[in-house]
């Protein structure tokens, strides 16, 4: 039985499926590889997950959109010049938001894939590095390597108000945004600091301190954030009592991404290494399940389809990608339906390396594991 499945992006421009389930019939919890796509000619970026499509980004200026009900890749958008570093669903899954090392940030309808809006100077034309979207759905933050943190209305479309923060550094730049599960707090990493910010206060509420650099971030409850530094340990911190609450080591190399699924914690490794903890309050985690992966781990997701209301079965699903122009994207003649689809009998997984050539063709089948 199938627990959660996880989507990560990789350093060799890899998309990779975990699940977790269970093994065989008993209560212990196991990690297979579900899948693995190379449609990617450069390391990946960003992935998100809505209850029915994945998205990829990359440093080769594409963005890949799968359907995950049907387990294919259906269309590629290109509308941007430049590395597309974030990608986000709004809450109601109704648009996605890209940025870029172009400086703009994009709005795409979800499922026809249009462009709706484009802020094509976000950041006064520095890149954005990462955008983040406010668990209402009716803002988000975003930030970039003008040193500005801006705050957009998603309601009325446009910029809100901007703050400054080159203040908080002179040599360094934001490049991720966290939001606690009820849009209170919000968590910006920069170094071997992490600011955690009220919003009710527009205000800092902790400044945690680390000796190694921070890198993945995830609260695992409203007043309590966990991460990662680049020692290999895991960190949590009570955010309204301003204490540590646990410290555990997990490996020698960097924590690269935290994502909180359910009462589990999943951290991913930049060595290829993915495990599963059972959270217990305050108390430190217990290893439940682990992975590896033979391939350098960048960022991950939370597959969310299998509890999701909104999924239509396959045969009331309708066409994907219509005979629409997406504004400033070269879209080929013929729209890409579903020309990747995931077969039905499991073929053996080959072992992941990096591509040395850039791909001159978009293959035919995912590679997928007995296990699917």
């Amino acid at each position: 039985m199938d627990i959660f499945e996880i989507i990560l992006g990789t350093y060799e421009s890899f998309v990779i499926g975990v699940k977790c389930r269970f093994k065989n019939q008993s209560k212990e919890l196991e990690l297979v590889q579900s899948f693995n796509d190379h449609v990617h000619q450069a390391s990946i970026r960003s992935v998100s997950c809505s209850s029915k499509y994945m998205v990829s980004s990359s440093t080769d200026e594409t963005i890949e959109v799968y359907n995950m009900v049907r387990r294919c890749h259906i269309h590629t958008i290109l509308q941007h010049s430049g590395t597309v570093t974030s990608l986000a669903f709004t809450p109601d899954e109704s648009h996605l938001i890209s940025t870029s090392d172009d400086g703009s940030i994009a709005m795409f309808e979800t499922g026809t894939w249009k462009l709706k809006k484009l802020w094509d100077k976000a950041h006064k034309g520095s890149a954005v590095s990462f955008l983040a979207v406010h668990p209402s759905g009716k803002l988000a933050l975003s930030v970039g390597k003008d040193k500005t943190l801006r705050t957009w209305n998603l309601v009325k479309g446009r910029p809100a108000y901007t703050t400054n923060q080159s203040s908080m550094s002179s040599y360094y730049f934001f490049d991720n945004i966290i939001w606690s599960p009820a849009g209170q707090y919000y968590g910006l990493p920069l170094n071997t600091k992490l600011m955690i910010f009220n919003v009710e206060t527009a205000g800092i509420a902790i400044t945690i301190e680390d000796s190694y650099k921070i890198h993945g971030v995830t609260f695992i409850e409203e007043h309590l954030v966990c991460y990662g530094s680049e020692n290999g340990s895991l960190h949590c911190y009570n955010i309204i009592n301003k204490e540590s609450m646990w410290e555990i080591k997990i490996g020698d190399t960097r924590v690269k991404c935290l994502i909180k699924i359910d009462n589990r914690l999943v951290t991913a490794l930049s060595d290829g290494h993915v495990t599963v903890w059972e959270l217990n309050g305050c108390k430190k985690p217990v290893e439940s399940c682990s992975l590896f992966l033979d391939c350098r781990i960048t960022c991950i997701c939370n597959n969310s389809l299998r509890k999701s209301k909104m999924v239509k079965d396959e045969s009331d699903e309708e066409s994907e990608v219509k005979n629409d122009i997406i504004v400033g994207a070269n879209i080929p003649n013929k729209p890409q339906i579903i020309k990747r689809k995931l077969p039905i009998n499991g073929v053996q997984n080959k072992k992941l390396k990096p591509s040395i050539k850039k791909k001159k063709s978009i293959p035919n089948n995912w590679k997928v594991s007995e296990n699917v």
